[in-house]
């Protein structure tokens, strides 16, 4: 059944608000990276992220989120994903330019892609691997510009890391994604990367230094990003194809790019624009064959139940769908069953 344009128009609203979440989360980010360390930040932003979405939950369901014993095995997993590619990408934060960065992070859709062949079961068809191609020889493009003792290739690695650890945390929660409560999880999911995080770092003498500046930056990430970003993303989810608003968030680059000029006087090299640009095209292509599948499904769906309830002219039936070359048969009724004439009046 497809939804009504207003539906779409709404999902299409709720996903460019994703859009400009990505790209308002990647500013502060920078900016926080020139007042304290990537541990820091990460701490900052991954607790900030946990409060807002516990007091998002809680505000949803009117009451504190239960769990059991598989919840908190998933939870576990994906607060270690979390932890470490938010760890990633605030050490890629550092070396790149937030545009440059958010084009790595566009690349977590071929890594799902490729994740989901061998753990799910979804198959990759030729379009795939010619944009991951394409993706690939705008990469190669974009480290041409760099020296290997350039600390931006360092960064690009950075980035790759934390791309493969969001998106190994996609498939496993789409593994597991009729086995859990999404919100609930996903709230406990931040707090155990935040005791994760004590885990890895102890307790460090650096905690005490944080400045206000620091505080406020690596929080208006956590609004922006983590939170203001995946809320949009679970709205346009309700009226919006998961593979549309994927490919809306192509738009979140651009974006970036145009904040990080006029927020942070970012100007990439014409090399760096131009290898970007050839990988969200390699990027693209896999998306929009998905896109346009799925269009072509509701496409025969569509017709399929348009077929059923129409009857043909031409007097030929519907076969699951399908006109029948037969004709119709005859109509045949069974003979009326005879009635049984009233008895007459026995005479004696």
């Amino acid at each position: 059944m497809l939804k009504p344009p207003n539906d779409h128009r709404s999902g299409l609203r709720w996903a460019f608000a994703s859009v400009i979440g990505s790209a308002g989360f990647v500013i502060p980010w920078k900016m926080a990276s020139a007042h304290g360390s990537a541990a820091t930040n990460t701490l900052i932003l991954l607790t900030a992220a946990a409060c807002l979405t516990t007091f998002l939950t809680i505000y949803q369901q009117k009451s504190l989120p239960s769990f059991n014993r598989f919840d908190l095995r998933i939870a576990l997993a994906l607060a270690a994903f979390t932890l470490f590619g938010n760890l990633a990408s605030a050490n890629a934060i550092a070396l790149l330019s937030p545009a440059l960065l958010t084009v790595f992070q566009r690349s977590e859709i071929v890594i799902i892609a490729l994740l989901a062949w061998p753990l799910l079961g979804e198959r990759i068809d030729r379009r795939f691997w010619l944009g991951a191609a394409i993706a690939l020889a705008g990469l190669i493009l974009i480290q041409g510009d760099f020296s290997r003792q350039d600390a931006r290739t360092s960064g690009m690695a950075w980035a790759g890391a934390s791309a493969f650890c969001f998106a190994s945390m996609s498939v496993l929660t789409r593994k597991t994604i009729h086995q859990i409560n999404p919100i609930s999880v996903n709230a406990l999911r931040l707090w155990l990367a935040v005791a994760l995080w004590f885990v890895w770092n102890g307790f460090p003498d650096e905690l005490q230094e944080i400045s206000g500046t620091q505080l406020t930056y690596a929080s208006l990430a956590a609004f922006f990003g983590p939170f203001m970003a995946r809320l949009c993303l679970m709205m346009s989810a309700k009226t919006l194809e998961a593979r549309i608003t994927a490919l809306a968030t192509l738009a979140a680059p651009p974006v970036t790019l145009v904040l990080g000029v006029l927020f942070l006087a970012d100007f990439p090299s014409a090399r760096e624009i131009q290898g970007s640009l050839i990988m969200l095209i390699g990027i693209a292509i896999p998306m929009l064959s998905f896109a346009a599948a799925g269009t072509r499904a509701r496409s025969a769906g569509t017709s399929h139940e348009r077929d059923a309830a129409v009857p043909r002219r031409d007097g030929r039936p519907y076969r699951d769908g399908i006109p029948s070359s037969e004709p119709d048969k005859p109509f045949e009724s069974s003979p009326p069953t005879p009635r049984e004439s009233p008895r007459e009046p026995r005479k004696d």
